[in-house]
Formats: C-alpha cells, sequence, structure tokens
C-alpha cells in the first residue's frame, strides 16, 4: 500500500491545487493508495476544508486527517507516519504538485531496489516566474531542481535528499524508532528543545536515520513535481533569513556526519572540536575578498554562533547519536 502524507500550516489557500494533482495520479498496478492529511496547528483549522475538497473531487482513494498540537514540520510528520496505512511513504507539501506519473516511477523503483530506504524527487518551479540571479545556487534549499547527475545514489555529491516528494519505507523507519531514533530536535522535550535554535532539517536527519539502518538514499529523476513557492521568497530580503535557517540545518547534519565517521562509543568537549573546524573553515574563507563568498561567511558566523548556544548540549546529542548508531549496526 502506498500512503500519501500531506502536511499543512496555514495552508487554505494553496491546499486546493495540491489536493487536486494528487487526485489526478495515476494507480500503480495492484496496488492500494491513501491519503493522509495532518493539519500542522493552523490558525485556521483545516481538515474540514480538506474533507470537502476532497469529496468535491469525487474521492479518488481513502482520506484520514488529523490535527497535532505541537508546532513545526517534525510533529506533523511524525503523527502522519503513524497514522499511513502503507509500505511506501511519500511526503508532500502543501505547494507541491505531483506529477501524474509518480506514483507509477516511485513504487516501481522501490520495489526493484530494496535496498533503497529513502528517494528523492526533483522539484520544477511553474512556467513565468521570474526568479533572482542567486536562486541557481540556493535552489536545493527550496526543494527545486536535480538532486544528483544520474539515478541511484546520492553519494558521492552529498549525503541526503530534501523532504518534498520524498519516498519512505515504513518498515525502515519502524526500525529506526525500535532502535532509539528522534529527531535532535525532540531529544530535551519542549522547554529544552533544540528546535529554539534551528527550522528545518527533518529531512536531512530522516534520511541520516535510514541510512544508519543499512538503507540507501537514491534519487530518481523521473519523479517530478511543481513547486509553487510563495513570490515573497524570490525577494532578496528573503536570502538573508534563508541563509541564517540554512546554517543551523546545516550544522545538525554536521553532527550526523561527524557520527557517521567516528568509532568511538562517547565523546567528551566535542562541541570544542567543532567549533575549531569552523574558525579555521572562516578563516580561509575570510581572506578571499570576492562577494560571491559574502553568503558562506554569513553561515560560518551563524554556526559560530549557534554552536555557542549550543555548547552545553552539544555533546549530549552527538552521544546519543552515537548510541543511536550503534545500536541500529547490531
Amino acid at each position: 500500500m502506498i500512503s500519501i502524507i500531506l502536511c499543512s500550516y496555514n495552508g487554505n489557500e494553496r491546499i486546493g491545487a495540491s489536493l487536486f494533482a494528487i487526485s489526478r495520479l495515476a494507480m500503480p498496478s495492484g496496488k492500494r493508495v491513501e491519503l493522509v492529511f495532518i493539519d500542522s496547528n493552523s490558525d485556521k483549522p483545516m481538515v474540514d476544508l480538506v474533507i470537502e475538497s476532497w469529496n468535491s473531487l469525487g474521492t479518488p482513494f481513502g482520506l484520514k486527517t488529523d490535527i497535532v498540537t505541537s508546532p513545526g514540520k517534525v510533529a506533523a510528520l511524525q503523527l502522519g507516519f503513524q497514522k499511513a496505512s502503507g509500505e511506501f511513504l511519500i511526503v508532500v507539501d502543501d505547494d507541491n504538485e505531483l506529477f501524474s506519473d509518480y506514483l507509477i516511477h516511485g513504487v516501481s523503483y522501490l520495489e526493484k531496489f530494496p535496498s533503497v530506504g529513502i528517494l528523492g524527487g526533483q522539484g520544477i518551479l511553474p512556467d513565468g516566474i521570474k526568479i533572482p540571479t542567486w536562486f541557481s545556487k540556493y535552489a536545493y534549499h527550496f526543494a527545486c531542481g536535480p538532486q544528483n547527475d544520474k539515478d541511484g545514489n546520492v553519494q558521492p555529491t552529498r549525503n541526503v535528499v530534501y523532504g518534498a516528494g520524498m519516498w519512505v519505507r515504513k518498515s525502515v523507519y519502524i526500525k529506526a524508532i525500535d532502535n532509539g531514533f528522534q529527531f535532535i530536535f525532540d531529544f530535551h522535550g519542549s522547554n529544552q528543545s533544540v528546535d529554539q535554535f534551528t527550522n528545518g532539517g527533518e529531512d536531512g536527519e530522516l534520511c541520516w536515520a535510514i541510512r544508519f539502518q543499512g538503507y540507501e538514499i537514491h534519487y530518481l529523476n523521473s519523479l517530478k513535481f511543481t513547486h509553487r513557492i510563495s513570490l515573497m521568497k524570490f525577494e532578496n530580503s528573503y536570502l538573508n533569513l534563508l541563509i541564517e535557517r540554512t546554517s543551523k540545518s546545516t550544522l545538525i547534519g554536521t553532527i550526523y556526519y561527524r557520527v557517521n565517521q567516528i568509532n568511538s562509543r562517547k565523546v567528551n568537549q566535542f562541541w570544542i572540536k567543532e567549533l575549531l573546524y569552523i574558525v579555521v573553515h572562516y578563516l580561509q574563507n575570510i581572506k578571499i575578498q570576492k562577494s560571491y563568498f559574502t553568503n558562506e561567511l554569513n553561515r560560518n558566523l551563524s554556526n559560530i554562533k549557534l554552536l555557542l548556544r549550543l555548547r552545553y548540549k552539544y555533546d549530549d546529542l552527538f552521544n546519543q547519536l552515537l548510541s543511536f548508531k550503534y545500536k541500529s549496526s547490531q
């Protein structure tokens, strides 16, 4: 069975196009499909709107709905994964419109390659959008563009794929949970969560968790969806905000990368070593006077500030991930 997990926060004006695209998906032979909608604590509840819209589209297949009271994408995803009945899960945002052959290409690939735990696709901007010159450099952070130069394992190009349009094997996700996986956002509970310092990055965490279970992360170029990004995100003023956000999620990814490279069962004061890595990288870049590197310098500075704020939590997070990796390898 295939479960399409659609999460939305205040997406009342956007979600209609996403639902319409889902309703027009071609069905893989012999596979049942369901739609799982999670309202991520919207200011104006969306469940009734989604049910009404889905009924108006002819109810192509079953619909489950729920509301999560905790803010953020992580809580919505966790509830969606919990409610999903399928082995093959697809994560869809409320501004994504899946191409009609998305299910057919995805399930065929996953059945052909059982070692693949997560499969990513390609977000495409609508025609006629005027985009800034800097967009191509940051397209990945907008869940747009190819994620590899060919189909298959994304390594060594990258370690993760973006969450929009992502396929996940539920059995592998459950295996990761059983082995102790928790999103970094949730390690210390709501009062002390790292989430107050971060925005995004749950897709990368999920990829690393699946990788630690011994599965691969792949990309398939034929998996395409239209990504209707808000026009305000193309404004130059948004770039600085994006850099700040991605620098924070990049640091989260760095923790997983370091954990993956280390054979030790426990570390102490590792945050100091990480700080030195970042400072050295910053000093190397600061010598370069080209404006091209200004954004990278800002990213380094944001990482330094974040690491200093996390210094009392960093080793604890690191050691919990080491424990999770070790248990997953047994």
